[in-house]
């Protein structure tokens, strides 16, 4: 199954969603940030989307609806990065790698990991 495309708010509601679940809407708006200025009823928008897309399920529980991811964060992120890759790179995840690296601030740990995934690369060739 290929994983549905999510938003960028749809992304911050879901990251709180796989950080604690099963959780409530009320839940879910309070562990957001304040700085969103978003009211309970925007993040049950977001929450109904979800659902629609068939990202999160939801059960009654007493009065409130409680959520549960349906889909593993990892598998949203690989669907998020073949479709980032496709879409700004054209699949090529070379140029990917190397407009990343030469942007980001990598520590000296992150660098060996990097090297480490090259090296295993080249043996494979």
């Amino acid at each position: 199954m290929e994983s549905p495309r999510i938003s960028s708010a749809e992304w911050e509601v879901m990251n709180v969603v796989w950080s604690k679940h099963p959780i409530a809407a009320s839940e879910v708006f309070s562990a957001l940030p304040p700085e969103r200025e978003w009211k309970l009823k925007t993040v049950n928008t977001f929450l109904a989307r979800l659902v629609e897309k068939g990202v999160l399920g939801v059960e009654r529980e007493g009065k409130a609806n409680v959520y549960r991811p349906l889909l593993k964060r990892e598998e949203c992120v690989e669907a998020e990065g073949d479709s980032f890759l496709q879409r700004v790179f054209q699949g090529a995840a070379g140029s990917l790698v190397v407009h990343f690296c030469e942007r980001a601030d990598l520590s000296r740990d992150e660098i060996a990991e990097l090297e480490a995934i090259l090296k295993a690369k080249k043996g494979r060739r």
